[in-house]
């Protein structure tokens, strides 16, 4: 019963596996919910996961085993308090962790585990966001080393979307968007944040007491079909009852329940138990068009069998499979001719766009789908792609190329070391370039810019293709869910000279397309859109935050100073293999440009970074509210007063010089401290007699305070 991942979804028995989940509790003292009674109402509306926010008993990972629901519960800790400056708040989550892992965490029940849950934007911008982000890899590193296999991640939301830890085993969301729209609209960032890993929404509901039961009915059953063609791997909805203790109060003035307090079902239940039961596998078109995959190879005999037989798995009803042998003397040949259900074409040597453009000629498909002899496809590959043709207008699909499971050291650190081919981004679903292990491009827009350049005889032929279809007025989309496994370089060597065979690419493309690369002698390609990597996009040294306005724009987006890469498998994390890894990384940075300007392209430069800004000294303060208020009152009353939003920095609020930063604490409690940092000029007025008086006025008590930092 034990849930597994395989590339961007969840498996199940080693079939795929869409989690359709429903929260539930933490319920009041005396509540009347309990599981024996609602766990088969659960299962039986068609949810397969139950999501809680605490960690389980037995007792209830017994129940839900006898209703096939896989329980995906939260740990529950302070992370809402400043857990760098307590450490043993940490300690004691760490400690709960394991305790609980090394009892329960081969549970057949336990689908996977939460370590943590919308750690507040102003508290992780307080500690530290890259502090935060360590320490929460950190528990997800623990917990791997006691149960490897199960899944592990931390459930964030939009406003700290930079707090991805790299160890994660999938992304998961917090997501409340009224807006179809606008929902439909951050399924594919969530994609592009999450890297190669899935995406499950963890949250998402609808509050009926500010809105009707109507609309609650009519938006999950909606949110939750679109979440599933978006090609996210669930989607929890959010709650299963309007009984719900928080702050260890039980809370009356908000009803998110799929059923009410009086245990009465609302009417958003059968509508959504109507599209729970419609959902089990990957949708598919009513009409969907022909697709010829064509792969060409060259000595591939050693890479082809494992490429084969996933095209041979691929679950799609109208498709035809074009092998090109590009003049092999190896045993491509005979394996080819001895496998059934593709077509074989045998060419003398002619290169890699030559032999694309050949399968293409002899393709019956409406669309060409593309990928590698070192590449083993999704068997839902060309259901993602079909659908995203049919329902948009782009003249090429593309999707993520993953490293497979890694099986040895040095594969680990050639999978992680830079310059593998990657999608480039102008948003969050228009491509500047899709790579060409994974691209599939309409026939017309294909036949009119007259295919691939037969120039190129290895590497840059997508890319330079990719820019003529945009320059002839064609526009080139993406799906997170139409992946495939890209093996990489078995070897630092082959690595190496596979970058150095990408350097001699890029010479040709720059003869070609020189406008396209970077003035000022920095000599790479002058992308216009966001290279992606494949990391999850957490926040790294020298990144920048978008906080907005004071500091409380509820998107609070990372604006990296480079795209992450893949962290190194665990398993292979040790000191030798992070310096090999740190070689290759500066080897490639110095042979692919050296290979580009020794063929004839742009030289490189090296140039000096910045040298950086030395930190300002603070000063900090802490007031304390006993009826919960915060900075959100405190910075409403700073702002009546002539303070200003202090725009993109670390601080929120300036007046007279002076810089302001404050992060309120969530402890459970209704006592909560505000921390405040201040930056105080040498020539401007010192505010903090003004801010204690403002605050004590507000009812703040500010009698504590920290030494300057």
């Amino acid at each position: 019963m034990s849930l597994s991942i395989r590339g961007k979804f969840f498996l199940k028995e080693d079939s795929y596996h869409f989690l359709k989940a429903v929260t539930y509790g933490p319920f009041p003292p005396n509540s009347p919910h309990s599981p024996a009674q609602d766990f088969p109402k659960i299962s039986s509306a068609g949810f397969n996961a139950i999501r809680t926010y605490a960690l389980p008993s037995r007792e209830l990972l017994d129940e839900a085993h006898r209703h096939d629901l896989h329980l995906i519960p939260t740990l529950p800790w302070a992370h809402g308090c400043d857990f760098m400056a307590d450490p043993s708040i940490f300690d004691q989550a760490l400690e709960k962790l394991t305790s609980f892992l090394r009892q329960l965490g081969t549970h057949p029940a336990l689908g996977a585990i939460l370590i943590g849950n919308e750690i507040p934007s102003d508290m992780a911008r307080w500690m530290g966001p890259e502090k935060v982000r360590a320490a929460l890899d950190s528990l997800i590193l623990a917990g791997k080393r006691i149960t490897p296999d199960l899944p592990f991640a931390y459930s964030s939301f939009p406003t700290t979307e930079y707090l991805e830890p790299d160890h994660a085993d999938f992304s998961a969301f917090n997501l409340y968007l009224e807006n179809s729209d606008k929902l439909a609209a951050y399924h594919p960032r969530l994609h592009h944040l999450a890297g190669d890993r899935p995406v499950l929404l963890t949250e998402f509901g609808l509050d009926t007491q500010r809105n009707s039961e109507a609309h609650q009915a009519e938006l999950l059953p909606a949110a939750l079909t679109t979440t599933h063609l978006a090609g996210l791997a669930g989607f929890t909805a959010y709650a299963w009852s309007d009984h719900w203790f928080n702050n260890a109060e039980t809370v009356t003035d908000w009803s998110f329940g799929l059923i009410r307090r009086d245990l009465s079902v609302k009417p958003v239940l059968p509508a959504l138990e109507k599209t729970l039961k419609a959902i089990s596998a990957p949708p598919q078109l009513k009409t969907p068009p022909r697709i010829s995959v064509i792969i060409c190879t060259r000595n591939g005999a050693e890479r082809l069998p494992s490429c084969l037989q996933a095209v041979l798995q691929l679950d799609y009803p109208n498709f035809e499979i074009l092998i090109i042998n590009d003049g092999s003397t190896d045993g491509t040949q005979k394996l080819l001719d001895q496998t059934e259900g593709i077509s074989t074409f045998h060419l003398p040597p002619s290169g890699l766009s030559a032999a694309r453009n050949f399968g293409a000629e002899n393709a019956s498909g409406d669309i060409f789908a593309f990928t590698d002899d070192d590449c083993q496809v999704d068997p839902h590959w060309l259901t993602w792609l079909a659908l995203t043709f049919a329902k948009t207008e782009y003249a090429a699909i593309g999707g993520p190329n993953l490293p497979p499971p890694t099986t040895s050291a040095r594969i680990a650190v050639t999978a992680t070391a830079p310059g593998a081919p990657t999608h480039v981004m102008l948003t969050d679903t228009e491509a500047e370039h899709l790579p060409g292990c994974n691209i599939a491009i309409r026939r017309q827009p294909y036949q009119e810019v007259e295919g691939f350049d037969a120039i190129f005889h290895t590497a840059g032929d997508d890319v330079d293709l990719c820019w003529r279809l945009r320059d002839a007025g064609y526009t080139l989309g993406f799906c997170g869910a139409a992946f495939v496994w890209h093996d990489r370089r078995p070897t630092p060597w082959r690595y190496l000279k596979q970058q150095i065979n990408y350097g001699h690419a890029e010479a040709l493309l720059y003869q070609k397309h020189p406008e396209k690369f970077a003035p000022g002698g920095r000599g790479g390609i002058r992308w216009e859109g966001c290279v992606y990597t494949g990391g999850a996009l957490g926040i790294h040294h020298g990144d920048t935050i978008y906080s907005g306005p004071t500091g409380q724009a509820p998107y609070q987006s990372l604006i990296p100073r480079v795209q992450p890469t893949r962290p190194l498998s665990p398993a292979f994390d040790k000191p030798k293999n992070q310096i090999l890894l740190k070689t290759l990384t500066w080897l490639q940075q110095h042979l692919r440009p050296w290979s580009r300007h020794r063929h004839g392209g742009p030289p490189r430069l090296i140039h000096r970074p910045n040298e950086p800004r030395p930190p300002l000294a603070h000063q900090h303060l802490t007031f304390t509210h006993h009826q919960g208020q915060g900075r959100e009152a405190l910075y409403e009353a700073l702002l009546s007063h002539g303070w200003l939003p202090a725009g993109p920095s670390e601080f929120d609020l300036t007046k007279d010089g002076s810089l302001l930063f404050a992060a309120t604490e969530q402890s459970g409690s209704r006592t909560a401290r505000t921390f405040l940092r201040l930056h105080i000029t040498a020539s401007g007025i010192d505010p903090r007699t003004e801010i204690r008086h403002i605050a004590r006025a507000l009812g703040f008590d500010t009698s504590s305070s920290s030494p300057t930092s």
